[in-house]
């Protein structure tokens, strides 16, 4: 398990090649083979043995906290599945697809994706209330996408913490969680940003576009994880709203949100274009163009949690 949580963060961009493949290939790759037509048999033994699999819903449930153990080293960490992000030890985080349908083999495979794009599986089986799993990464994960063999890779068992769970949203009405983001948006855009105790270096610092396009739940979530942190304290209204400026999930339309806020000024500069590095991006413009040379600064950096800009 210590190999493999190693692995893991390597697999976080440094070292690890990219495999290639995209969810759906995948997906695409699992129905082919296992839909594949069996030749007639001579003998009516022959011929039950040679079915094809049944194909599997994947309805398996992995969301929540689970504590996986290698099998061989005993070693463990923790991994927190919850739609679609996967945090593992309260800091390496990445994001996960289920595939609609097991594997031939009857596998639940999840396509873990780190922030560079790199992917590999973790094939899952139930074992009563926890799951066996097996990691499949590099050539394996390119071997298995074409034709399903599983090659020999980490043994860990994954086994469900109850009393460690770390979101509650699903046990919270959606109205509570709709009042707590319309109470943190009425703190963060009438109260502070515009009222005299406003600093921007403490990083409470929003574009409403992006604060309205988080959902209830993602705000929840977060707001949850705080609290926890903080010895199950609520904090202040300025804590919680600091809290979610750092952590608020990086949205997938976030270039489409900030050209919007970007063009409602008649004025502005043509962006000429945008270097991503994560949490934020160096925006470019006809003015200050992009060279690639060590001091070549942005025209302004945007943060893509909060959409808010600074030159």
């Amino acid at each position: 398990m210590k190999i493999w949580v190693g692995s893991l963060i390597i697999f976080l961009g440094i070292v690890l090649s990219s495999c290639g493949k995209t969810t759906e290939e995948l997906i695409k790759s699992s129905s082919k083979s296992s839909g594949q037509k069996i030749e007639k048999a001579e003998t009516p033994t022959q011929s039950e043995s040679a079915k094809t699999p049944e194909v599997l819903t994947a309805s398996d449930n992995i969301r929540g906290v689970w504590k996986a153990t290698g099998k061989e080293d005993r070693v463990s960490s923790t991994w927190y599945f919850n739609n679609g992000q996967l945090v593992v030890n309260n800091i390496y985080k990445f994001s996960y697809v289920i595939a609609e349908k097991k594997d031939s083999k009857g596998y639940t495979v999840v396509t873990i994706t780190n922030k560079e794009g790199k992917k590999h599986a973790l094939l899952l089986k139930k074992n009563g209330s926890n799951f066996d799993g097996i990691t499949v990464e590099s050539n394996a994960y390119d071997k298995y996408l074409t034709d399903e063999t599983v090659q020999k890779g980490q043994f860990i068992e994954f086994i469900y913490q109850q009393k460690q769970q770390n979101v509650d949203s699903q046990k919270v009405s959606q109205e509570e969680m709709e009042h707590l983001k319309k109470t943190l948006r009425t703190y963060i855009f009438d109260e502070y940003m515009p009222g005299p105790d406003y600093v921007y270096a403490r990083g409470i610092n929003w574009s409403e576009n992006f604060y309205d396009n988080l959902t209830a739940e993602e705000i929840w979530n977060v707001i949850v994880e705080f609290k926890k942190k903080n010895n199950g304290k609520e904090g202040s209204q300025m804590e919680q709203a600091s809290y979610l400026s750092v952590h608020a999930p990086i949205k997938d339309n976030w270039k489409k949100l900030f050209l919007e806020d970007w063009n409602k000024d008649e004025g502005a500069e043509k962006i000429t274009k945008l270097v991503d590095h994560g949490d934020s991006v160096g925006v470019y413009t006809e003015s200050v163009p992009y060279t690639g040379a060590k001091d070549n600064y942005p025209y302004v950096t945007l943060f893509k949690r909060t959409g808010a800009w600074h030159g």
